[in-house]
């Protein structure tokens, strides 16, 4: 099954003496029982505090919290740690300020909550000395760095019900307006929001939203429950599903990082790609790595070797979107027993945005790794764009084409040289593609090629051709050149590919790739990982294509591949639950009832607020006996969720 995030915290410590282990149930030292109930409370998801109290010894706990802090860290491998810092300095903040009226520690009272998890807000506004309005405070935020799975801007709106006890969250629907004010005049939401009005400051709107983009009832001043599941998310922010999606990616990271010290003087891996538009315009990229030496898998059985390995494709910014590990078995040894390189090749599909894939092999009975990644590019639609060059070593006919194959085109596949030696002997070939728009493919285009030698400027070969315009396909040219290299002498040298068009000097595309002229290689067979077949599946694609839109902030199409991955594969639990959440947002009630219908309930039954925002859709769209049932099934199993409290009142009403 394909994976989106990363290993899971590894609980497991180095082998050694031990001090003696704690006898289940006994009580946590001091500081450790302050560390999971106090200083981390808020930010410790469900999983790392089960893995922490199952701990047996305190050398376990310590390594746990070293751990908990690295992965955490923005910095990777940094001494300094950015985020522990600003988090106690957040957390002293609290227990310095909040909690004082009702002798309340600071960090438990919800204002504490809101400043530890993000900080000083935007703005605070205090509402204090109306005689009919409860004591309030209303912050504002801006959402940095949460997430998609809270809006862009956000209020929190804190009040004082009863002039009793501490400030808390309020809620708009479970709350309602009318819990902000007192006194016999306020007969409706109608009456509440008049009278605030006056007061400014948005106060009147956070009384019925808080989110600022969200549009209100101003006819019968009724509340919406997008509120109450913002406050919910953030009650719960530690298990938010993209919040624990990134911890686990900081985690792989780290593992990563951690694994490539040990093998800091290995050379790095031959990574090759190149990206391609299909037929119907969707872009991939193919990837192939080389396996130079035995060394760098297990032998099994003197004829297979065992190679674990993994690709990321992340972000320009570095954060994850996609990942995939694999162990296998490759025929490397030839009938006398000889060992012969070898490549890796995959498929992944991308959206127009910056990218950086990285590919491992990981050597685990030496504790090394060995790392190459590749920074690419993938265009919008209507730019010039120059895909390549693609330095390959042969070609043979496929029967029939496979399309999850690759490197393989138009039923052509291409054996790329992934970083192994290029006989001088032999021609040099390369591919490329070169997209323009089609009002721009109107003249034919120049292509020069240079191989420049990278210390002797004498050794170098350059020569030009005139593509005609004739051999583009709708704006797109996929274009292979054979060059030969006998003359040239041994060594590395740089290849370069710029275009123009034949009636201008100015560049349009160029790009450029790496070569070692030999006089002898061994290379053999390309085979395809496994991550390759689930990559390029309908179903795999499209999900993978929707993760890169969320990274790029591509909201429709975010949807636009989330409901094809889901119509594709109804198991998809993630697409479901996405697809859910931003029809909610966006109030489309009849579409989530018709995706509940095709799904049941089955994608729903771990998130709480997805059964809400069913079961409130249902009640919106008339069908309130769904409606009963679907939230009658979600509290049961959520007996104790504010959120689906609040949502039966708000069906009821």
């Amino acid at each position: 099954m394909l994976r989106s995030v990363a290993l899971l915290l590894l609980a497991l410590i180095l082998a050694g003496a031990a001090p003696a282990a704690t006898p289940p149930g006994a009580a946590l030292a001091p500081r450790f029982d302050k560390w999971i109930k106090q200083e981390v409370v808020y930010i410790i998801t469900d999983d790392e505090k089960k893995t922490f109290l199952k701990l047996a010894t305190d050398t376990e706990r310590d390594r746990f919290i070293d751990d908990f802090w690295a992965v955490r860290n923005p910095i990777r491998g940094s001494a300094v740690n950015s985020f522990k810092e600003e988090h106690y300095r957040r957390l002293q903040y609290a227990i310095d300020t909040f909690g004082r009226r009702s002798n309340t520690p600071g960090w438990m009272t919800d204002m504490g909550r809101a400043w530890i998890l993000f900080g000083k807000p935007v703005s605070r506004a205090p509402y204090l000395g109306y005689g009919q309005l409860y004591p309030c405070e209303l912050w504002f935020y801006e959402n940095k760095v949460s997430g998609p799975s809270l809006p862009g801007f956000f209020s929190l709106l804190f009040f004082m019900p009863e002039d009793i006890g501490e400030y808390r969250f309020y809620r708009p629907s479970l709350d309602t307006p009318m819990k902000l004010v007192r006194g016999s005049q306020f007969n409706s939401n109608k009456d509440v929001y008049n009278f605030l009005k006056p007061i400014g400051g948005d106060l009147a709107k956070a009384a019925f939203t808080l989110i600022p983009g969200d549009p209100m009832d101003a006819t019968n001043f009724t509340v919406d429950m997008s509120s109450d599941m913002l406050i919910s998310r953030i009650q719960n922010f530690a298990n938010d599903t993209f919040n624990v999606r990134k911890l686990r990616e900081m985690r792989s990271l780290r593992a990563t990082v951690e694994s490539r010290l040990l093998a800091n003087d290995e050379t790095p891996l031959a990574l090759e790609a190149l990206v391609l538009a299909d037929p119907i315009g969707q872009a991939w990229l193919d990837y192939s790595v080389l396996v130079r030496d035995v060394g760098m898998g297990k032998i099994i059985d003197s004829k297979q070797l065992s190679i674990a390995s993994g690709f990321r494709l992340l972000t320009a910014a570095g954060d994850l979107i996609i990942e995939d590990e694999e162990e296998r078995s490759f025929n490397a040894f030839g009938a006398d027993g000889i060992f012969h390189p070898f490549q890796l090749a995959g498929r992944l599909p991308v959206m127009p945005g910056s990218y950086t894939l990285e590919f491992r092999i990981l050597d685990r009975q030496k504790s090394r790794i060995f790392h190459g990644e590749k920074k690419f590019e993938v265009a919008a639609p209507g730019l010039s764009t120059l895909s390549g060059p693609l330095l390959f070593s042969g070609v043979k006919q496929t029967t029939p084409p496979d399309p999850a194959a690759p490197f393989q085109y138009f039923g052509v596949q291409f054996l790329p040289l992934a970083g192994a030696d290029q006989l001088r002997s032999d021609p040099l070939r390369i591919l490329y593609a070169l997209d323009v728009p089609k009002q721009l493919a109107a003249g034919d285009y120049t292509v020069e090629y240079l191989i420049a030698h990278l210390q002797d400027r004498e050794a170098r070969r350059s020569l030009k051709e005139t593509i005609p315009v004739s051999e583009f396909h709708d704006g797109h040219l996929l274009k292979s050149k054979t060059i030969p290299l006998t003359d040239l002498l041994a060594g590395s040298y740089r290849v370069v590919v710029t275009i123009h068009a034949a009636e201008s000097q100015a560049v349009l595309a160029s790009a450029s790739a790496s070569i070692r002229l030999a006089d002898t290689t061994d290379l053999r067979q390309l085979f395809f990982l496994d991550s390759a077949r689930r990559t390029a599946t309908p179903a795999g694609a499209s999900y993978i294509r929707a993760l890169e839109a969320i990274s790029s902030k591509d909201k429709p199409g975010a949807l636009r591949y989330m409901k094809q991955a889901l119509d594709l594969n109804a198991a998809n639990e993630s697409a479901a639950r996405y697809l859910v959440q931003s029809y909610f947002e966006n109030r489309d009630f009849a579409t989530i009832t018709g995706l509940y219908r095709k799904t049941g309930i089955k994608p729903f039954e771990g998130n709480a607020e997805s059964l809400a925002q069913i079961s409130l859709s249902f009640a919106r769209t008339g069908d309130r006996k769904q409606a009963q049932e679907i939230l009658s099934t979600a509290r049961a199993l959520f007996p104790e969720n504010a959120l689906l409290a609040a949502t039966s009142k708000a069906i009821v009403n």
